[in-house]
C-alpha cells in the first residue's frame, strides 16, 4: 500500500474496500492446505526423531495424534502471525489480493497478530461460526477481526495515513454459493481430520517403530 499525497479534504473519510466472504474463504482453503503440508512434514521429522531415540530406550511408539496436533498449532501460529505482522498477506492472500490491516489501515503489530490468531481459534471452535459471521457483518469482520480490530482489505488499495478511514465492503450480498461450500466443508472436514488422526496415526507409528526395531 502506498502513502501518497491525498487529494481528499481532511473532512472526508477515504473509503477502503473490504474483501467479502467468498474471496476470504478461498484464501483460507489455500492457506489451510499449505499449513497441512508443512504440518505433516514437521510431524514426520519429529516422529522419525522419536523413533530413532526410542531405539536406544524403551522403543515406545510415537504419540502421532499428539505430535500432529502440536505441530499443527506451532506451524499455523508461525505462519499466520509471521505474515500478518510482516506484510499483512499470507501466501494465499497475496495470490488473491487480500491484505490484513488494523483499524488505522496499517499492518498489525506482533501483539495484534497474536490476538487475531487467538481469535482464529475462538472463531473455529463453534463449528466455524466466527468465520461465517464475515458473510453477514456490515464491515465483513469475523469474530477474530472484532477481537483484533482488523480488516481484510483489497491488496491494491492505497491508504493515506493522514486521512480518516472508512472501511466499505465490496460485496452487497453474502454469496449463497460460498455459504453452501462453507457448510459442506464444516460438515466434512472435521470428520476427515479425525479419521486421519485415529486411523492413519497409529498405523504410521507402528510402521516407524517396526522400521527402527529392525
Amino acid at each position: 500500500m502506498k502513502n501518497n499525497d491525498s487529494m481528499q479534504t481532511s473532512s472526508e473519510a477515504q473509503k477502503i474496500p473490504v474483501v467479502g466472504f467468498g474471496r476470504r474463504l478461498a484464501a483460507a482453503l489455500i492457506d489451510g492446505l499449505i499449513i497441512l503440508f508443512f504440518t505433516f512434514g514437521v510431524s514426520l521429522g519429529v516422529i522419525l526423531l522419536w523413533g530413532y531415540l526410542n531405539t536406544y530406550a524403551r522403543n515406545e511408539p510415537a504419540p502421532v495424534e499428539t505430535v500432529l496436533v502440536i505441530c499443527g498449532l506451532i506451524v499455523s501460529f508461525v505462519y499466520y502471525v509471521g505474515f500478518w505482522s510482516k506484510s499483512g498477506q499470507t501466501f494465499a492472500k497475496t495470490v488473491l489480493g487480500i491484505t490484513v490491516v488494523g483499524s488505522d489501515g496499517k499492518p498489525l503489530s506482533v501483539g495484534k497478530a497474536i490476538l487475531r490468531y487467538i481469535g482464529y481459534m475462538i472463531s473455529a471452535i463453534p463449528l466455524s461460526l466466527g468465520f461465517l459471521w464475515i458473510a453477514f457483518d456490515k464491515k465483513r469482520q469475523g469474530w477474530h477481526d472484532k477481537i483484533a480490530s482488523s480488516y481484510a482489505i483489497d491488496g491494491d488499495a492505497d491508504i493515506y495515513y493522514d486521512e480518516s478511514i472508512e472501511f466499505v465492503p465490496v460485496d452487497s450480498k453474502p454469496g449463497w454459493i460460498w455459504l453452501a461450500i462453507w457448510f459442506i466443508l464444516v460438515m466434512v472436514a472435521p470428520t476427515a481430520l479425525l479419521s486421519s488422526l485415529f486411523i492413519l496415526g497409529p498405523t504410521l507409528a507402528r510402521m516407524i517403530t517396526d522400521f527402527f526395531g529392525n
